[in-house]
């Protein structure tokens, strides 16, 4: 028993320096070079990963690498058969327990209509239906603070260094040296504080309640929720408090995209009882994908009930955003990353090319 116990061991220490070594050389290939152009861009498209404890010494937990998609030809070569460079970042946030290699389609497709695009590793393993059943009607919002900006509450503790805008802030300024003609850099003001402006939040599931609730403190420049936002309170039987106060973000400028099978953190009648009271449904009511093309009549509520039938709750909650899912969802992620900001210019939208 004793070697057996031994050579197991042995083995999830070999597993653990193999991992290790994985990230630590994916890291270095982070490092932007002048040599084999080609591999380079080939490598940003797919994806470059970056722990963050390389960022931040202070950073000790949840140290699963971030991972950044750029298209180069788009940000240096200025490749007139491509998309424009859009100068905004993709913030992605995955949802809870998750791990930033998700959504790679989504992400992909977002960096070949010239985003910069950051699927952030943070603090994500405590859901935030913990404070589901609380007397506080900001519990919720403190929860997610915690997270976004660092802080205590009842549910979750955060350091400042942990948080996510910490996080994202130390990624951005080491991209800035060492991937220097990608231009990360724009991301980041004279004082090294966010550009909000430039800043398109978008998440699944928890990420994506993050991404609304950022949307909200902030003036950013989109605001993209799958499977969100979900912030549903038992004990008042309503929405969380703070999806029904004042935005710095122009609600028109949120898009979300649910299953209409979804049961996870509530139920789809109280998801569309949030986006009403958010005050999305005043632009457009609730579209079905399965039945309208692109743009949807222009509004910020898709749904699907894809494949149709009977379908679990866990699997329905992830299929907006699965990578499996991309040949289907294309048009729909398409639409959330592209469509114009004002409803009133929604007729002069034109699906883009989604090739990459």
């Amino acid at each position: 028993m004793a070697v057996l116990f031994s050579r197991t061991r042995f083995g999830i220490q070999s597993w653990i320096a193999c991992v290790t070594l994985g990230y630590a050389l994916s890291s270095c290939l982070a490092q932007e070079s002048d040599s084999g152009e080609e591999g380079q861009t080939r490598s940003a498209m797919e994806g470059i990963a970056i722990l963050p404890s390389r960022t931040d010494p202070e950073i000790k937990t949840f140290d699963f690498p971030h991972h950044l998609h750029v298209d180069r030809d788009i940000v240096i070569r200025k490749a007139p058969e491509k998309a424009a460079e859009r100068h905004e970042l993709l913030l992605w946030l995955t949802g809870t327990g998750g791990r930033s290699r998700g959504a790679e389609e989504f992400c992909k497709l977002a960096a070949s209509q010239g985003y910069h695009v950051i699927k952030l590793m943070y603090p994500d393993d405590i859901p935030a239906t913990v404070c589901k059943r609380d007397e506080d009607p900001k519990s919720f919002e403190e929860f997610r603070l915690s997270i976004i900006q660092g802080g205590k509450g009842p549910h979750i503790s955060i350091p400042r260094a942990e948080s996510i805008e910490n996080r994202l802030i130390k990624l951005l300024k080491l991209l800035s040296q060492i991937r220097a003609r990608e231009n990360w850099g724009q991301f980041l003001d004279e004082s090294g504080d966010l550009v909000w402006e430039k800043l398109v939040p978008a998440g699944q599931s928890q990420g994506g309640g993050h991404a609304f609730l950022i949307g909200m403190k902030h003036p950013v420049a989109r605001v993209i929720g799958t499977g969100a936002p979900k912030d549903w309170s038992l004990k008042s039987a309503r929405s969380a408090a703070w999806l029904v106060g004042e935005s710095a973000t122009p609600k028109e400028r949120f898009f979300t995209f649910n299953h209409q099978q979804d049961y996870q953190g509530c139920t789809p009648e109280q998801q569309w009882a949030t986006l009403d009271a958010f005050g999305l449904t005043k632009f457009a009511p609730l579209v079905s994908v399965d039945e309208k093309r692109a743009p949807f009549d222009h509004s910020r509520c898709l749904t699907t009930d894809y494949p149709g039938g009977k379908l679990e709750s866990g699997p329905a909650h992830t299929s907006v955003i699965a990578n499996k899912n991309a040949d289907l969802f294309r048009p729909v992620w398409l639409y959330m990353l592209t469509a114009p900001l004002s409803v009133a210019e929604g007729a002069h939208y034109q699906p883009a090319k989604a090739e990459y």
